[in-house]
């Protein structure tokens, strides 16, 4: 059970959009971060580890794009794509068996502005693409970010969608994920979709 949680934190460390995109000096870095700061003025940000190799092609950060669901608020704060080159070890069991995927990863913290209990799944959403793809949020490799609200809480975290269109090639997604609903089911708002662009 150890090793699995191990495996899932090493996986959203490579995919995570903060690793790519702060400038700080922290002395607790360790060398993989320090080397993807090293290249920030490059085109192409590069990360490795034992999952793969993960080229940042494109990122739009500081979006602080705010959707409402009921008192439900949903921010996206950036959104990048990457195309990660899967070690052999996880091409089977997480990459169906392919050497290259196309990660798109959308930042984003949900809050709950009222008292009530408020239940909403950002991280159960769909991605459509200039490109025509459709795909659903890889819930494996998501953070848990959905669920029960308790009154006036927040979650942050990042909800990853593999794809097959090249990551050059993507210029707009929309997200779309059910809107919010309380205790007793009943639906607080319209389904939500959102047009971000690169």
């Amino acid at each position: 059970m150890k090793k699995w949680f191990k495996l899932l934190t090493s996986i959203l460390l490579v995919f995570s959009l903060t690793a790519c995109g702060e400038n700080g000096t922290d002395e607790g870095k360790n060398k993989d971060t320090e080397e993807v700061h090293e290249n920030h003025d490059q085109d192409d940000k590069v990360k490795e580890s034992e999952i793969g190799k993960l080229t940042v092609v494109k990122q739009k950060k500081d979006l602080n794009q705010t959707i409402k669901s009921g008192p439900m608020n949903i921010t996206i704060t950036s959104i990048q794509a990457a195309t990660l080159q899967p070690n052999d070890e996880y091409k089977e069991a997480f990459f169906d068996n392919k050497d290259e995927v196309t990660i798109v990863t959308i930042a984003m913290k949900v809050e709950n502005t009222s008292e009530d209990t408020i239940s909403i799944y950002p991280n159960q959403a769909a991605l459509t693409t200039n490109t025509g793809e459709q795909v659903d949020a890889d819930m494996l490799l998501s953070d848990d970010i959905g669920g029960e609200f308790f009154g006036k809480v927040n979650k942050e975290g990042d909800v990853i969608f593999q794809l097959d269109a090249p990551a050059d090639e993507i210029t707009k997604v929309k997200y779309i994920v059910d809107g919010a609903h309380d205790t007793d089911y009943n639906s607080l708002s319209d389904q939500i979709q959102v047009d971000l662009e690169f």
